[in-house]
């Protein structure tokens, strides 16, 4: 795969993400997708990747996590936790030291 800009007489050129392949003997181009309406350093990125380079050095460049959720099988067991009221009953048999717990 490669991107291609194809130009034309009155308007800017378009770009487009093509494929290469052989049939009956002779190279033929296949359009995958028009990345003209695409913004160019989107077209640059996949460019670079296409070429087998790295669009970004670290991933902390490209998002950052403002949060985060307990999913599946921990939102399930905290919940349940709440339902029973765990935290007091856990609160009310706490041992000697900070943070630990005293289970009899």
């Amino acid at each position: 795969m490669h991107i291609e800009s194809v130009p034309n007489r009155r308007s800017h050129p378009t770009i487009l993400l093509r494929e290469s392949y052989r049939a009956d003997g002779k190279v033929k181009k296949r359009t995958i997708a028009n990345l003209t309406d695409r913004p160019e350093a989107l077209v640059e990125g996949l460019r670079t990747l296409l070429r087998g380079g790295v669009a970004l050095a670290r991933p902390e460049e490209a998002l950052t996590i403002s949060r985060s959720l307990p999913d599946g099988h921990v939102a399930a067991v905290l919940g349940s936790a709440e339902r029973i009221g765990l935290a007091k009953l856990l609160g009310s048999r706490r041992g000697g030291a900070p943070g630990t717990w005293c289970w009899r």
